[in-house]
């Protein structure tokens, strides 16, 4: 669970890095930029969200 709650709230916190950039969230020259590609990395490594929220549910018996 603590893995699924950290790359949704990682993902959630660098995409609004990201908007509060603008285009220069976009740029390789900002590391705004490599930490939403490696967030994004990381939640997909870890297994997708909805499989994450099916084993939890499972976990938990709903």
């Amino acid at each position: 669970m603590r893995n699924f709650f950290a790359s949704e709230m990682g993902f959630r916190t660098c995409n609004q890095a990201v908007q509060i950039h603008g285009g220069y969230g976009y740029m390789a020259e900002y590391d705004v930029e490599r930490h939403l590609r490696d967030i994004k990395l990381m939640e997909i490594g870890e297994g997708t969200s909805e499989i994450q929220r099916v084993v939890i549910s499972r976990q938990l018996g709903c």
